[in-house]
């Protein structure tokens, strides 16, 4: 049986703006969220990042496109075990080609941002799944990307931390 995880979506976003897609369990939002953010190819149709067509390019191409452009907070967190939390939100920086002096000071900041400072120097396995989520948005901040793509990203958290990270969110936006 073919499934069509999204069909006929035709979506514009602007600097500044915060878009929440919103559906039931199953509907084809992380799909989205993934071709949106050059994870996933779409089967036809186009996807445009800052006025270039970036789903004919070929996967070579990609890693600089969501490098330049993209902040990804995943549902499963995605956190590198071995590392600390400070250095799962360091590895980003690096990938984008940060100096290595200024990598941790802005990593720790990061943390400080997302109010686990005092955690940074934690193992995954070791913070709380509402914990992971916010390490896991600090490293989707990290080298200030112009777009965030966040699939649920307060469905861990309690209804105060989701209500600041929701905020920040807002603040960030505004700020672009």
């Amino acid at each position: 049986m073919r499934v069509v995880a999204v069909d006929s979506v035709s979506i514009s976003i602007r600097g500044g703006e915060v878009l929440l897609i919103m559906g039931p369990s199953g509907s084809g939002k992380t799909t989205l969220l993934s071709m949106m953010g050059c994870i996933l190819h779409p089967t036809k149709g186009k996807v445009i990042v800052d006025g270039r067509i970036v789903n004919d390019l070929s996967e070579d191409l990609l890693p600089d496109i969501r490098k330049r452009y993209f902040g990804f907070v995943f549902q499963a967190f995605n956190l590198f075990p071995s590392l600390k939390a400070v250095e799962n939100v360091a590895v980003v920086l690096r990938l984008k080609g940060w100096d290595k002096s200024k990598i941790r000071e802005e990593a720790l900041g990061l943390m400080e941002r997302v109010g686990l400072g005092k955690r940074s120097y934690f193992y995954p396995k070791d913070l709380s799944g509402g914990e992971k989520q916010r390490v896991a948005f600090a490293r989707a901040l990290a080298a200030n990307p112009p777009i965030i793509l966040a699939d649920e990203p307060t469905a861990n958290l309690d209804s105060r931390t989701g209500r600041e990270v929701l905020e920040l969110l807002k603040r960030l936006a505004e700020d672009s």
